[in-house]
């Protein structure tokens, strides 16, 4: 655990809480004993997640709206990215599993990987404090915040709008599958749905692929959540 710790920039005083923050469901199953498992501490640590870079982007993006800053915050703490900030802190090597997810790969499930994420968020809220969560969550994505927020049209992408709203409802990232390619190369339209699950939810159309997968996500949203801006 010290190279954890390190990434961390905090040593536990709980050891046990470090460990239920590693124990994955399937594991504290498979025993069947009162071993507590990370479902709670992922909870905890999705609420904490959501206040600290939401104060933060309060702080760094003043004049933005409040939908701007929803959507700021969606496109840098949803699964893609949790999940690949866990890998690079080797959660994948840390997590205990019960048989059947490490057969199947769990250790390498994004929305898996990125829960274990917001799980160490908790314990390490409730073994250090406020002030050290926030120290650590705001090293991790002052980076990442720079890079995302700096280079995207937040108040026009309905693709984060869309998956801030799907993973908060549906706990799903959407999907976009090209279904068609029209016309000539130099007038090339493409036509794209947006899947959830298995769902098919609206389809868009576009000069590009981008374009296209901005035209379903605006259609998903006007049908399903009734936004028409």
């Amino acid at each position: 655990m010290n190279d954890l710790e390190k990434r961390l920039g905090y040593q536990f005083q709980s050891s046990a809480l470090l460990e239920r923050a590693l124990t994955h469901k399937s594991y504290a199953n498979e025993l069947k004993n009162t071993i507590e498992h990370n479902e709670k501490l992922e909870f905890l640590g999705d609420a904490v997640l959501d206040l600290v870079v939401g104060e933060f982007l309060y702080e760094k993006f003043p004049s933005d709206t409040e939908g701007g800053l929803s959507k700021k915050r969606a496109s840098i703490v949803n699964e893609e990215v949790l999940s690949q900030l866990a890998l690079d802190m080797e959660l994948n090597k840390l997590i205990h599993l019960g048989r059947g997810e490490t057969l199947t790969g769990g250790a390498l499930k994004p929305r898996l990987i990125a829960s274990s994420f917001e799980a160490i968020v908790g314990a390490l809220y409730l073994d250090g404090g406020f002030e050290v969560t926030k120290t650590f969550l705001r090293r991790e994505f002052s980076a990442l915040t720079e890079r995302v927020c700096g280079t995207e049209d937040f108040e026009r992408d309905y693709k984060t709008r869309l998956q801030e709203l799907v993973q908060k409802s549906q706990k799903e990232t959407p999907r976009y599958e090209v279904l068609a390619e029209e016309g000539p190369p130099h007038e090339r339209e493409f036509l794209v749905c947006v899947k959830v699950k298995e769902d098919i939810w609206a389809q868009g159309r576009g000069r590009s692929k981008k374009n296209a997968e901005q035209a379903a996500a605006k259609s998903a949203l006007e049908m399903k959540y009734k936004e028409t801006n």
